[in-house]
């Protein structure tokens, strides 16, 4: 069943003759690539003009790790939609809604991640500025990136996910969306049974 934007329902049973679908990049990983091409430009002319203090790169590799646990944090997101039978990169949507795990706390937890991503982002580009010659287009990109992040998230690619997933899951996304918030929270005294 076609669900629009290029989702699909995954097959209860896939056929053994059944040839694989043809693997896509999704635009979520598109866009997602862009912003982080971006920040590794940024990053990459702001380091150059720091001193490499070893203070500042102590700093530089905490920013560093935490930017790996939000890239493998999405990795291991991504693999749990797969054992529900969803395939992002296929745009199959499970047979199933995934409700457990992260997805208790945020209907979009890799795109809270992408979010908490560009902050981190931002944040080492901030405080290299501290350091570096003071930059005011690298300041206001690392102002501006993880707003723009949000807003292009939410008001297009959510909404359309929304609507796919509204559409393949119609009672249990309406309950889901009910008690779950869109990006991180649970809706207290606010569930299926319940009047929002």
């Amino acid at each position: 069943m076609t669900l629009g934007m290029g989702f699909h329902e995954a097959p209860a049973v896939r056929r053994g003759d059944e040839a694989p679908a043809p693997f896509r990049f999704a635009p979520t990983f598109k866009i997602d690539l862009v912003f982080s091409l971006a920040y590794v430009v940024l990053f990459v002319l702001t380091w150059a003009r720091c001193a490499h203090t070893p203070w500042v790169c102590a700093i530089a590799g905490l920013f560093g790790f935490l930017l790996a646990c939000c890239y493998a944090g999405k990795v291991a997101i991504i693999g749990l939609l797969n054992k529900g039978g969803g395939d992002a990169r296929t745009y199959v949507i499970s047979s199933g809604l995934v409700t457990t795990g992260l997805y208790a706390f945020s209907r979009n937890p890799t795109y809270l991640l992408t979010l908490i991503q560009c902050v981190v982002w931002s944040a080492l580009l901030v405080f290299l500025q501290i350091d570096a010659s003071f930059e005011p287009v690298v300041l206001a990109l690392a102002i501006l990136l993880p707003f723009a992040f949000f807003f292009l998230t939410d008001i297009v690619i959510i909404k359309r996910e929304d609507s796919a997933l509204s559409a393949a899951h119609p009672e249990a996304f309406a309950a889901y969306s009910k008690s779950v918030g869109r990006w991180f929270g649970c809706k207290r005294g606010v569930g299926a049974n319940q009047p929002p």
